[in-house]
């Protein structure tokens, strides 16, 4: 029986499953949406993280080789499918500086998912996250220098003209991948 201006018993609890059915509803896309704009962000930071290492690495072999005072100072002194190492005499002083950023090494390490940049005896994480890391070789031509894993021996290392890094990077399920191939400097 309805009594005027009220409602029943019944009409209440179906009025309060509706209710809950839409809160469910609204909390479960607001949920979605959560943690797609948290997966976009962290793509978005594996990306931006993968840039900046190639944009390091693009700077630091433009510049190898760098030899004002035409003293022969050699540009790639280890090249390893997993590593290299670039000189350059920054300073302008005739010689290279082994503790100084006039020597970088670039080192890939899958085990612990890291690419540093090694300045002088300074290391500096440029990438986490590494699910691959390698360094290609290229002559004048374009063609590829295989490395092997003890690096290139002194007359292939004076062949190279570019160095090319392939970056694979994850986080989570977001996943990136950036290849970059950067000349060598021909001329102080």
């Amino acid at each position: 029986m309805r009594s005027n201006g009220g409602f029943t018993i019944v009409e209440l609890l179906v009025g309060t499953t509706l209710s809950l059915v839409l809160l469910t509803a609204l909390t479960g896309a607001v949920g979605a949406g959560g943690r797609l704009l948290t997966g976009l962000g962290r793509r978005g930071e594996l990306e931006d993280t993968a840039d900046l290492a190639l944009e390091a690495l693009a700077f630091d072999v433009r510049r190898a080789g760098y030899d004002p005072r035409a003293v022969g100072v050699e540009s790639l002194t280890d090249a390893r499918p997993t590593a290299l190492v670039l000189q350059a005499d920054l300073d302008g002083d005739g010689a290279v500086d082994a503790a100084s950023e006039e020597t970088t090494q670039y080192v890939c390490n899958t085990a612990t998912r890291r690419l540093s940049r090694v300045l002088g005896r300074q290391s500096l994480p440029l990438a986490d996250g590494v699910t691959g890391c390698g360094f290609r070789y290229l002559d004048g031509a374009g063609a590829p220098i295989p490395a092997p894993p003890a690096g290139l021996v002194p007359a292939d290392r004076a062949r190279v003209r570019a160095v090319a890094l392939d970056l694979a990077l994850a986080a989570g399920r977001a996943v990136t991948a950036r290849t970059a191939m950067v000349a060598l400097r021909s001329a102080p």
